[in-house]
């Protein structure tokens, strides 16, 4: 039995990193700038970051049997994380083709190779294997039956949950009425709602996209966070105050896995005893630091700069920072 304080459902994968002067069009080559090759995957990244952030973490997902699985596992036994229930199948394991734009933006196609295996009843005999911990992270970069079945496996156990919407699509019945929090960009938040029959924009003033907050995750019934990029994050915990924290300006040089970073470290920081105020403040600023640097695991903050997350997290009070 685990002893993890966070159990994380999720895709690992080798990220192939083509750093390009400027997006291909149709039929057209373009010659890179440089080429790096690291570790990512939604599910592996927010347990990379919640690792570095100080808390203890379980791993569940799958790995082919190739020289990828090799690295994805060095690099995951390296963190610390916990990987009893990453399952080894036949075939080739996840990988991701991205294409970094000078501006630091991204495209990403994914192929999900060993991830595409696991099984809804495996995955939930999973989850239920860690009595200790106190909260669930998933995403929607695996089948989403499995992800329902880690959420209801989760919630059965009693733990708190988190569901990361990326990369988005329609969610299954049931997977919102097991999720606590919800996080979200602003591309994800608005095609969530259109599903509830809300038209949005979050182009709009600040304070109107605060004042809507409550109404957003009333319509899907689950506390809502929706990442702002380059502007930070609003956050609304039903029946509290909607929360907006700004990102501290910073260069970018590559956005790939910025948001898991994000994900990872508000957990982290929640199973450390901060409010959600002050998880939401320091996991905007280890994101953006993030950004500072290529790659997506290799770019996050290390173990050894927690400490100065955790200050930043004590300096929010639970009102608009």
């Amino acid at each position: 039995m685990s002893q993890a304080d966070i159990v994380v459902l999720g895709n690992s994968n080798v990220d192939l990193n083509a750093y390009l002067p400027h997006t291909p069009t149709e039929g057209e080559t373009v010659i890179a700038t440089d080429f790096q090759m690291g570790l990512g995957g939604k599910g592996a990244n927010q347990a990379v970051a919640a690792s570095r952030a100080g808390a203890g973490v379980s791993f569940i997902g799958a790995l082919g049997d190739d020289s990828f699985a090799t690295m994805m596992r060095s690099g995951l036994e390296a963190e610390n994380i916990d990987l009893e229930h990453l399952l080894v199948v036949p075939g080739p394991s996840a990988n991701a083709t991205i294409w970094v734009e000078p501006s630091g933006a991204n495209r990403i196609a994914v192929f999900l190779g060993a991830s595409a295996h696991l099984e809804p009843d495996s995955v939930g005999q999973a989850v239920g294997a860690h009595p200790g911990a106190g909260y669930f992270i998933s995403q929607l970069e695996l089948h989403q039956d499995v992800v329902h079945a880690g959420l209801v496996s989760a919630k059965a156990a009693g733990l708190t949950t988190v569901l990361n919407t990326a990369p988005f699509g329609d969610l299954q019945p049931g997977i919102l009425e097991h999720t606590d929090w919800l996080i979200a960009n602003e591309i994800e938040t608005e095609a969530l709602l259109a599903g509830h029959g809300m038209t949005i924009s979050l182009d709009g003033p600040l304070d109107d996209i605060l004042a809507a907050l409550p109404d957003w995750a009333s319509a899907i019934g689950c506390h809502l966070i929706v990442t702002l990029g380059s502007h930070g994050a609003v956050g609304y915990r039903l029946g509290e105050r909607p929360f907006f924290t700004p990102a501290p300006a910073v260069t970018p040089i590559d956005t790939v896995g910025a948001g898991d970073c994000c994900v990872g470290y508000f957990v982290a920081l929640l199973s450390h005893g901060f409010s959600w105020q002050q998880a939401l403040h320091a996991a905007v600023h280890a994101a953006s630091s993030s950004v500072e640097r290529p790659g997506a695991q290799a770019s996050y903050p290390a173990a050894s700069e927690a400490e100065a997350f955790f200050r930043l997290a004590r300096e929010a009070n639970g009102t608009d920072t």
